[in-house]
């Protein structure tokens, strides 16, 4: 238990970091945007490479781990819908935008690549699979039509552009199949990527920092505890059926009960404010979405053993 909670310090600390940096004006504000795109471009592709390449036998159920990562997000964006069917179009972009979509890579795998075996990344990683083709373009083209004056219709070449321009779910696609076919990376590439990998868990808490934004208007509280609860709620469900249902290994069911628990997209807020809702709301609750992600997903590996 102990280790735990210090690990969790450890990654909180590097999180507070990154907002004492950014509040003091030690770094410019777009200091976040630039290490963000670190990370998309460098070290979360070698992470996936590395952790991909630590398995020797890529079982089936991968598969249906991905489509696992789609049809939550689908669920979650039809109950979005529904709380929403009789409001403004400005808070159904809200609600189903923010609703669904998990940060998986920059906040769940540096937890699950701490505490797991290298099957538990690999699990992250498929899951992650099927969520960013949601929360990367699937989720914003629907809602932008969803709640659009002019029906035009989804651009379906907007979404592919999205998705093969996503360097994560690229590496992901790949890897995969790599996996499949039972492709053994060279040992010289794994060596050479090794310290870019091994960087991820500070690079994505920096990131998380310096893009933490907490603006707690008296009119956003409301919607931001009704935004997250919804979203924990959901999550018990999953987690539990996840852990106690699937048929699955310990490691890959333990590892889909913590994503369950990852905060918003940190896309959500952008896409939000582009179909006409509330961004700064977005931001808030997506930062809100984080501190309460760092509590719940420590409890859980306390209580799942893992330590």
């Amino acid at each position: 238990m102990f280790y735990v909670l210090l690990r969790a310090v450890s990654f909180t600390l590097v999180i507070i970091i990154g907002i004492g940096m950014r509040s003091s004006g030690l770094v410019s504000p777009d200091t976040g945007a630039a290490v963000k795109k670190f990370l998309i471009y460098v070290t979360l592709p070698a992470a996936i490479i590395t952790n991909f390449s630590a398995i020797s036998d890529m079982g089936t159920e991968m598969i249906l781990v991905a489509l696992l990562g789609i049809l939550t997000n689908l669920i979650m964006i039809a109950v979005g819908a529904w709380i929403t069917r009789k409001k403004s179009k400005g808070e159904q972009a809200l609600y189903m935008l923010c609703l669904p979509a998990y940060n998986i890579g920059a906040f769940c795998l540096p937890f699950v690549q701490s505490f797991l075996p290298a099957l538990g990344s690999v699990t992250a990683c498929m899951y992650d699979v099927g969520n960013s083709v949601m929360c990367t373009g699937g989720t914003y083209a629907f809602v932008a039509e969803y709640t659009s004056e002019k029906k035009k219709g989804i651009d379906f070449r907007s979404f592919g552009k999205r998705l093969i321009t996503s360097p994560p779910l690229v590496t992901y696609v790949v890897m995969f199949v790599l996996s499949v076919i039972h492709f053994d990376m060279p040992q010289v590439v794994l060596t050479l990527i090794d310290p870019m990998a091994k960087a991820n868990t500070f690079v994505a808490m920096l990131m998380l920092g310096l893009l933490f934004h907490l603006e707690l208007k008296r009119e956003y509280i409301m919607e931001i505890v009704k935004l997250i609860g919804l979203r924990h709620v959901f999550a018990v469900i999953c987690a539990l059926a996840f852990y106690y249902l699937l048929p699955f290994d310990l490691i890959i069911r333990q590892t889909l009960a913590l994503t369950c628990f990852a905060p918003m997209s940190a896309v959500a807020p952008a896409y939000t404010g582009m179909c006409g809702g509330d961004e700064g709301m977005a931001s808030c609750a997506n930062s809100v979405s984080i501190l309460c992600s760092l509590i719940t997903i420590t409890l859980l590996l306390a209580f799942m053993g893992l330590y």
